[in-house]
């Protein structure tokens, strides 16, 4: 049998209905309304509203047909939704996962505070713009060389443990573009094989970059941290199963016998919605945790004026232990071991009877 094609009038039909979509959005920015975190609610609820408005506005001229696009835009939405769900639920993951995305450790928010990174380093001096302009039309040639800051960021990212265990995606450890020596056939390696070699690093290092948050959203983290900011849960939503309890109750019989020929008698309750986790009851204990974990990945970026360079600092996920006595309060380590060395020189001058020291015969009695 030869591809299936369709027709002409059929290529720009919608499938859904609109109260379908309506439904779909009313749903989304209801569960964005439940999160237990206030930027999360505001990210999540401005992403949602922008993917909807964004289908209207945007048109795709390569896309063949209308009715994919629309199916799987569809299927996203419901992920999302489900995904919304399960954080509200109290999954740990899928709860991590939305607080990662609004904080922009991953998704599109992150390559936004990427962006502003790397266009707040702009040239003070002409030429330094002149510069500029030229290596961009290079186009990753000979002459181009990575933003300083993305490089900084990068080599405290690495340096950074708690990153590589937390993050989902392998470091990039080498910190410039390298080449090979020598191709297979003899020789240097080809222009264009050495910008492809430039274009893959930035690329990869743009793909696990962790930029800074803005200082507004880093007060409100920290605040949430700290308890400085006052934290209130939402009331509980209607779980999963009461939603299917309110549908099948209001369905159609015809709709419920169909369910039972394809699916067969539903079971009692099993374990099934907990194969990948079961649900938490969401504490200030529980959030703690999981905002720490976000804030041991936002780096802290500091401008050093002498050096010239942006230094980044990284929070920790337990406090490290501080010393006793800090050796900066004296001038020397001599002078804070003192009296150590002093009472050490003295037992070795005494004799064993000063000492309080018990004889070898002693023992033996």
């Amino acid at each position: 049998m030869g591809r299936r094609m369709i027709p002409p009038h059929a290529r720009n039909t919608t499938i859904y209905a609109p109260y379908e979509w309506r439904s779909l959005l009313r749903d989304l920015l209801r569960q964005c309304s439940f999160l237990p975190d206030p930027i999360a609610q505001a990210a999540c609820h401005d992403h949602v509203m922008q993917r909807f408005r964004r289908w209207e506005a945007e048109k795709r001229p390569w896309v063949k047909y209308k009715t994919i696009r629309e199916h799987n835009s569809y299927k996203d939405a419901h992920q999302k939704l489900s995904l919304l769900i399960r954080a509200n639920e109290g999954f740990p993951r899928p709860l991590e996962k939305v607080l990662r995305f609004a904080y922009g450790r991953s998704g599109k928010r992150r390559w936004e505070l990427l962006s502003t990174l790397l266009t707040e380093n702009v040239p003070a001096d002409s030429n330094a713009v002149e510069h500029l302009i030229s290596t961009t039309k290079a186009d990753f040639g000979d002459d181009w060389k990575p933003p300083t800051v993305l490089v900084d960021l990068l080599k405290s990212q690495n340096n950074n443990p708690f990153v590589a265990q937390l993050s989902n995606r392998p470091p990039v450890k080498e910190l410039e573009p390298k080449f090979p020596k020598k191709v297979t056939w003899g020789g240097g390696v080809a222009f264009n094989r050495r910008k492809n070699i430039r274009r893959d690093w930035y690329n990869n290092v743009l793909s696990v970059i962790l930029p800074p948050l803005p200082d507004s959203e880093l007060q409100v983290l920290e605040g949430l941290i700290s308890g400085k900011i006052t934290w209130k849960r939402r009331s509980k939503t209607l779980s999963e199963g009461d939603f299917r309890f309110v549908a099948d109750h209001h369905s159609h019989p015809g709709r419920r016998v169909r369910r039972l020929l394809s699916y067969g008698p539903r079971k009692e309750q099993t374990f099934e919605a907990y194969a990948s986790g079961r649900p938490h009851t969401i504490t200030r204990r529980l959030m703690t945790r999981l905002w720490q974990r976000i804030s041991c990945l936002v780096p802290r970026s500091r401008w050093d004026t002498p050096s010239g360079k942006h230094y980044f600092t990284w929070d920790t996920v337990k406090p490290l232990p501080l010393l006793a006595a800090s050796p900066a309060a004296t001038k020397s380590s001599e002078e804070l071991f003192e009296s150590k060395i002093e009472d050490i020189k003295l037992k070795r001058r005494l004799p064993l009877t000063a000492l309080n020291v018990p004889d070898a015969e002693d023992d033996v009695d």
